[in-house]
């Protein structure tokens, strides 16, 4: 598999120190990202801890699994409120699987999506902002979230950070979502690629993702054999190695690309599409602290 930088996590073994560390804000348990660019904050979210009953227990913050909205409300205000948030400032597209990647901009958008699985951004499934206390949240079952961050050296904004977040499932990654979020942070505010951050969430993994032929011969030609596993039973898919080497072609230094290496399938604290059909979301979180 890749040769990037993987934190094996869940169990103790992450440590002070370490790019990603596990923090328990009960009833939550969420995983900080240590590398984001000065001013940023990244988190991923676990299962644990929220108000949604089966089979969205518990954490659920996605709109659009007909889990009733009230409860994913309450979910998305919970883990504002631990991270210091307003949740009518959070910024949540509808994610579609495409390679769309917008910018947030302007005040008028922030926001869009709160409270709801109506959004100005439709499809996305990629946001950049360099705006202050303008949290952007994605929601994930088995595909891969990943988060940019980035910081301008341009004389016009000189030190000003910049965050994007990503939905990378197999068709995003296929049609180009990944090299869309770079090209878009490097393009607009004038940062080489190979200044920018990434952080890799938790993902389903080989070891749970079987594929047809035909998606293996897609994903090797794009991503190369090593996202790939084959054995006597069939082929199966890394996701995290795929976004991996999307960003790798995309531009950034191995050194900048960090995986928390979780397979959402095998882990229970994480929602599983592949695992259990009818579930919630998880999600990544990130935002520029005022």
């Amino acid at each position: 598999m890749s040769v990037i930088k993987k934190i094996f996590a869940w169990g103790g073994i992450v440590e002070p120190g370490d790019p990603f560390t596990q923090e328990n804000w009960d009833p939550l348990i969420l995983w900080r990202f240590n590398e984001a660019a000065p001013g940023v904050k990244v988190y991923f979210t676990s299962r644990p801890g929220g108000f949604s009953n089966p089979p969205y227990e518990s954490l659920n913050l996605g709109y659009h699994v007909s889990d009733v909205q009230a409860k994913v409300q309450e979910n998305r205000a919970l883990l504002c409120s631990v991270l210091g948030l307003d949740p009518a400032r959070l910024t949540s597209p509808r994610q579609q699987h495409t390679a769309d990647v917008e910018l947030l901009d302007d005040e008028e958008r922030t926001g869009s999506g709160a409270f709801s699985e109506e959004s100005a951004f439709d499809p996305c499934d990629g946001l950049v902002t360099s705006l202050s206390n303008a949290p952007i949240l994605f929601h994930f079952a088995d595909c891969a979230p990943v988060v940019l961050t980035g910081t301008i050296t341009d004389p016009r904004g000189q030190g000003k950070p910049v965050v994007a977040v990503l939905h990378a499932g197999r068709k995003g990654l296929a049609a180009g979502v990944v090299a869309a979020g770079v090209d878009l942070i490097s393009d607009t505010y004038n940062i080489p690629q190979e200044s920018i951050t990434a952080a890799v969430g938790p993902a389903i993994g080989a070891c749970c993702y079987q594929v047809g032929e035909d998606i293996a011969s897609e994903m090797e030609e794009r991503f190369g054999p090593d996202v790939l596993l084959r054995n006597g039973e069939g082929v199966w898919l890394d996701m995290q190695s795929c976004a991996e080497a999307a960003l790798l072609a995309a531009g950034l230094q191995q050194e900048n690309v960090y995986a928390l290496e979780i397979c959402t399938s095998c882990d229970d604290h994480f929602f599983s599409y592949r695992r259990d059909g009818v579930t919630g979301r998880h999600g990544a979180i990130a935002w520029i602290e005022s």
